[in-house]
């Protein structure tokens, strides 16, 4: 089944071609969302809301549109909404701080591994504590420049369709990748 009867079975509702959907794009939405949300439960749960809206209100998409990009249009509006209303979405995140309340990942990486002398090369303990804090910093960051940022740097879209997915400009898309980076720079440069 090609993308437009796929697209055409799921705006006919068939149960077939909704489940073929699902399998070739649930571990895309899981991903994208992961990159937003940060642990997999709400990545999941966030699949499960985009799917669902899915079934319930199959997209009218003009020819031009890809099935992609509703795909990513939807699944960004679902996490930042679940960000939005997270009682601590907008609380400002220190980079030093443990990266969850659950103990098995509130202690730092070098607390969790066992010798590091003997058992992981010292690059690479210092390459995971910086892909650590840049995700921290990642998550502190606004979700204005949040959601342009990982759709760039970590989905590899272009300006135009990060803008077409976030209905913003391309050059609103620019400045705030801009913007990202910079206060990224600002706040890893005494860690890196």
């Amino acid at each position: 089944m090609n993308e437009k009867e796929l697209v055409a079975g799921v705006v006919s509702r068939d149960p077939e071609a909704f489940r073929t959907l699902m399998e070739r794009h649930a571990s895309f939405v899981i991903n994208l969302a992961f990159r937003f949300l940060g642990t997999v439960a709400d990545a999941e749960d966030v699949a499960q809301e985009v799917f669902l809206s899915l079934y319930q209100q199959p997209p009218r998409l003009n020819p031009v549109t890809k099935l992609s990009t509703w795909l990513y249009r939807v699944t960004v509006n679902r996490c930042l909404d679940f960000l939005r209303k997270r009682p601590h979405a907008h609380k400002t995140v220190s980079l030093d701080a443990p990266l969850s309340e659950d103990p098995e990942e509130s202690s730092t990486l070098a607390d969790r591994l066992p010798d590091l002398s003997t058992a992981i090369p010292r690059e690479q303990v210092i390459q995971a504590e910086r892909a650590t804090l840049t995700r921290r910093a990642i998550a502190a960051l606004p979700l204005a420049l949040r959601a342009p940022l990982l759709l760039s740097s970590f989905e590899e879209l272009s300006h135009e369709a990060i803008a077409q997915i976030l209905q913003i400009s391309p050059k609103a898309v620019e400045r705030r990748i801009a913007r990202a980076r910079e206060i990224l720079k600002h706040r890893l440069a005494p860690y890196l």
